[in-house]
């Protein structure tokens, strides 16, 4: 469902773009168009400086201390959020172990002396030596 919502969007918005372009084509003038080569220029010497190594060295060492704090907060984040979830859930487990039904030390009921015996014979203990 989520990826025909993005596709359909995507593809609105291409559309869009393309008749803006048209319709800029037959008026003969792009809207704010000294802005848009002023962009255009930076954006290729960003591609440029990208591609070729020339960042310098300061945004490269911010970058990578942004990249660093932001991993840094997301994992302290998980943790946090495990630990909100592990301490109810240690909680209950611990109730539900002292809660637990106790052996009441009366005799099993006929329905299972019944059973008892069929399960020995279809798992035979390994203790037995006879078939040596």
């Amino acid at each position: 469902m989520a990826a025909a919502f993005t596709f359909a969007i995507a593809f609105i918005l291409l559309a869009v773009f393309l008749a803006f372009r048209f319709w800029e084509e037959r008026r003969g003038r792009r809207v704010w168009g000294a802005a848009r080569d002023s962009a255009d220029v930076v954006v290729v010497d960003m591609y440029s400086a990208a591609v070729m190594g020339n960042v310098p060295q300061k945004y490269r060492i911010a970058l990578v201390a942004l990249l660093h704090a932001i991993a840094h907060e997301a994992v302290v984040s998980a943790v946090r959020a495990l630990q909100a979830v592990e301490r109810p859930l240690a909680r209950l487990s611990h109730r539900l172990r002292q809660s637990a039904p106790r052996g009441n030390g009366k005799e099993p009921s006929a329905f299972l002396k019944t059973i008892t015996p069929e399960k020995r014979s279809e798992y035979p203990s390994t203790k037995s030596t006879d078939s040596l």
